[in-house]
């Protein structure tokens, strides 16, 4: 019996000391991951700014070849929202872009069913000399629960090398896409614009003026 009274002491110290150290660990996690890709930063925004092409780059698709995807809103920009449901390890959840920046940046906002932190991905694009250099970010609250703050340790490694994979998958598939259309310069930028014609005498009696 003192034996077994000793565990079951041993067992509640540790599980108190193991939720104490949670509640001391960060409540927030920050995760990002650059890749250089040679493509305009017209391109890629072209790519990030909608769902459409998602499925082709990212990291997770292949988890579940069976996963159900439902787009909804706009085809891209702000409002365009990408809902998924797979297996358990693919996971379920829903993506809505909130915040989008012409060839700069693009901000979705990631809900995952079963964690009701609110979380972020951003995708920055800077020019690099003939390409561009992106950065993929996640940040996410894990709030009070020391449950979610000891997972928070473990996101660094398992979300960063999910976004290593999905920016080579996205290099792959933005170097392979046509440059975008180069838009036609405004009248005048080329050349000097011509001299408006001089206006016509007035008429100086009713019938040359027509009357």
């Amino acid at each position: 019996m003192r034996l077994l009274i000793r565990v079951v002491a041993f067992v509640a110290v540790l599980v108190v000391g193991l939720l104490g150290i949670g509640f001391l660990l960060a409540d927030k996690v920050h995760i990002e991951r650059s890749a250089k890709i040679g493509a305009a930063p017209a391109t890629l925004y072209g790519v990030v700014n909608s769902f459409e092409q998602f499925d082709q780059w990212s990291p997770w698709a292949e988890l579940d070849p069976d996963m159900k995807v439902e787009r909804s809103g706009p085809p891209a920009g702000v409002g365009a929202r990408y809902a998924w449901h797979g297996n358990a390890e693919a996971g379920s959840g829903s993506q809505e872009i909130i915040e989008s920046t012409p060839d700069r940046k693009v901000v979705i906002r990631l809900s995952f069913d079963g964690f009701d932190q609110p979380s972020t991905s951003t995708m920055t694009i800077e020019a690099d000399g003939g390409g561009s250099l992106v950065t993929w970010a996640f940040d996410s609250n894990l709030g009070s629960n020391p449950v979610h703050r000891y997972f928070g340790l473990m996101m660094e490694k398992y979300v960063g090398e999910d976004y290593e994979k999905g920016l080579a998958k996205l290099k792959t598939l933005a170097e392979s896409l046509p440059p975008p259309a180069t838009a036609p310069a405004a009248e005048g930028e080329t050349a000097p614009a011509e001299a408006p014609a001089p206006a016509p005498a007035a008429a100086s009696t009713p019938e040359a003026a027509g009357y």
